[in-house]
């Protein structure tokens, strides 16, 4: 899948009219699987939506915060709501999840005046998600809408790597890793020892879904798999 990545980002360098920072994010180097997960930059990020199908609904608030040499970096942390397009309408069963409420929206900016900035922040590193499955769909399509490319960048999730320990009884909880193949991110965090505040918060999210990985890595790091492709294997 890497491989696949990489061509098609170089294939995307081939093209007139892509922006400066679009261009920097294709071209920046993917940290090595055999390099240390502490020496590796990764970013948390946390997408609200308007719901889950990545064809028909919308972005509608980002948070990231960076974990550099093993550490979040709060001075980073980086949140925006963004406006919907015009016409869409945000469900009342997703207002009672986020609680963002169409009137504050539409005073925030467009998606297209957002990517730039979270494309910059996104360069060179490697992207924290819970559940990629849920949100990488939603950066793909805003990506390729905005410059016709997806969202080409290895991707560490940390429900897989949440799952993969309790798939192992004698590592996690015992259970079956079938019994719950989504597990909230705020009980994975509870479980942890890691306290957890307003939920479905796009920063908030972000900055849990951090200390999550965070924890998830040094267990696996304890037991000798302390390497970025050590953690993907397990985490994609």
């Amino acid at each position: 899948m890497d491989g696949l990545m990489r061509w098609r980002r170089r294939k995307a360098l081939e093209r007139t009219g892509l922006p400066a920072v679009v261009r920097e994010w294709l071209d920046a180097p993917w940290p090595g699987p055999a390099q240390s997960w502490r020496d590796t930059p990764f970013t948390a990020l946390d997408l609200e939506t308007s719901g889950l199908d990545s064809g028909r609904d919308q972005i509608l608030a980002v948070g990231t915060v960076d974990i550099t040499a093993g550490r979040v970096c709060m001075d980073t942390a980086w949140n925006t709501l963004v406006a919907p397009s015009h016409g869409h309408v945000i469900g009342v069963p997703s207002i009672r999840i986020h609680g963002l409420l169409p009137e504050r929206l539409s005073l925030a900016p467009r998606l297209a005046d957002v990517l730039p900035l979270l494309v910059e922040r996104l360069k060179g590193r490697v992207l924290v998600v819970h559940v990629a499955d849920v949100d990488r769909p939603f950066l793909d399509r805003a990506f390729k809408v905005a410059w016709g490319c997806g969202a080409w960048m290895p991707i560490l999730d940390t429900a897989r790597l949440s799952g993969w320990f309790d798939s192992h009884p004698h590592l996690g909880t015992g259970r079956e890793a079938d019994e719950s193949p989504l597990r909230r991110l705020a009980d994975i965090a509870r479980g942890l020892g890691i306290p957890v505040g307003r939920q479905h918060d796009a920063l908030e999210d972000a900055l849990i879904c951090a200390q999550v990985m965070l924890a998830l890595a040094t267990r696996l790091e304890g037991m000798g798999m302390g390497t970025l492709g050590a953690l993907r294997r397990v985490g994609t």
